[in-house]
């Protein structure tokens, strides 16, 4: 069932959780009682403590560092050319430096990424990774992170993920100008929870739609991007990644940056337009937004109690009244064994997502937009709460009266979700169907083990 629960979707994963109609497998995203306002016994102060618990966040996922280990003493591993540690290199003339990365995978050479830098911009970061590329430092780091619908990561002092680079930490350069915003190829710095704790690891883009992408704007320091490279991104990040007991994102082949070179001047490689290649979907759309009807009976997990043969027999029905033109939401209405079919509007709709495809990120951004609106408001509720300025119950009417709760509601009605989240038939003929077309999947014990259902593919 699709539930509307006043938290957001977690990262990377559905809305919520569905019913066993639909899902794959049940979700483990809960949604707090009565929205999260319910105080626990004894609760006064801790009121706003409470506000953020259970409230994953949109772009959840990030490019973090372990912490801190102390390094045996530093040297370069090759001598310094513009010596950035030092005042011979201003910050005005940062911007004349742009870089080389040539990377190999288990040992053969896959080519060369080029990168400008935003020495305007991010001056602090800009130099520091001038220095360790300068010095050597990147020679021989691997890319130890690989999330291939967000990002690649590197840089670490010991190629595990673990530990700083020795020359400390930096200031922090966030933004959140369109120019420095995060998207397919731009360079940035992961760090700890501390703002100012990067150091030496970085992170390179490979999906901008990525909610976890749009995320970082203003959490991360983003100070460069890719001016030429794509195929070499495309191999690292297509390279197939195993748990590391947090995350699938380990890989299983080792992709190192062998030379990181400083060059002062004008690239001189072709410039390519920094864009994701497109995915091979075999002629099927990336997104569509279907309404369906289940038939279910006893012994699926759901509460029908009809027999197998008359669930067959009643899909069958339905699909020949739904193709002669039957108006499709009154048979929703009377039908569904989902019950969240009969609360959305459509009447039964799921907006699927197809493998490796994205919400627009101008959906993914208003829906984080209103997320941080709901939680102000929810904090300063229940800061008038414990002021005793409202009772519980008066916050909670004001809160699900807000205009800004009714928008992320209506928004959240639509959101997308992976049809790799939907058992595989209903999204096998989800994404069959043309705008307007009706078809059906057949009950299946691995492919469709909830019943049949009849869907109607409308956008």
């Amino acid at each position: 069932m699709k539930l509307l629960h006043f938290v957001p979707f977690l990262v990377l994963a559905a809305c919520s959780g569905q019913d066993s109609g639909n899902s794959a497998t049940s979700s483990d995203t809960t949604s707090p009682a009565n929205g999260g306002w319910e105080a626990a016994e004894g609760v006064t102060e801790a009121s706003n403590e409470l506000a953020e618990a259970g409230l994953p966040r949109l772009g959840e996922q990030s490019p973090s560092i372990a912490p801190k280990i102390t390094p045996e003493v530093y040297k370069p591993t090759q001598e310094p050319q513009f010596h950035f540690e030092t005042e011979a290199i201003t910050d005005a003339e940062l911007k004349e430096f742009y870089l080389e990365m040539d990377v190999e995978i288990d040992g053969e050479p896959v080519g060369m990424m080029t990168f400008e830098v935003w020495g305007d911009e991010a001056p602090i970061t800009v130099r520091n990774f001038l220095r360790y590329a300068d010095e050597g430092f990147y020679h021989g780091r691997k890319f130890h992170r690989i999330l291939r619908d967000f990002m690649i990561q590197g840089g670490s002092s010991n190629n595990t993920g673990s530990g700083q680079g020795p020359n400390g930490q930096i200031k922090a350069e966030f933004s959140n100008e369109k120019n420095r915003r995060h998207r397919y190829g731009v360079l940035s710095m992961a760090r700890s929870g501390s703002p100012d704790s990067a150091s030496s690891q970085f992170f390179l883009i490979s999906e901008s739609n990525s909610p976890s992408t749009i995320g970082l704007n203003g959490k991360y320091a983003s100070f460069g991007i890719m001016l030429n490279g794509i195929s070499v991104l495309e191999q690292i990040a297509d390279i197939p990644v195993i748990s590391n007991g947090r995350e699938q994102s380990n890989p299983t082949q080792e992709a190192i940056v062998t030379q990181c070179r400083v060059i002062r001047g004008e690239p001189t490689v072709k410039r390519e337009e920094m864009v994701r290649p497109p995915l091979n979907l075999n002629g099927q759309p990336e997104r569509v937004r279907i309404q369906h009807v289940l038939i279910s009976f006893a012994g699926t997990g759901t509460t029908a109690t009809r027999t197998k043969e008359d669930a067959e027999t009643l899909a069958k029905e339905i699909l020949e009244r739904a193709k002669a033109g039957e108006d499709f939401n009154a048979l929703v209405e009377q039908y569904t064994d989902d019950p969240s079919g009969k609360t959305t509007t459509p009447r039964g709709t799921y907006s699927m997502l197809n493998k490796g495809c994205f919400a627009p990120a101008e959906e993914t951004t208003r829906l984080m937009e209103l997320q941080t609106t709901i939680q102000e408001a929810q904090t300063a509720l229940i800061d008038r709460v414990n002021k005793k300025e409202l009772t519980m119950d008066e916050a909670k009417e004001q809160f699900f009266a807000l205009p800004v709760f009714i928008e992320f509601q209506n928004a959240q009605s639509q959101s997308w979700m992976s049809r790799t989240q939907m058992v595989a038939a209903f999204g096998d003929v989800g994404f069959s169907l043309e705008v307007g077309e009706i078809g059906t999947s057949t009950f299946d014990a691995q492919t469709s083990p909830f019943g049949w259902h009849i869907i109607h593919r409308y956008e």
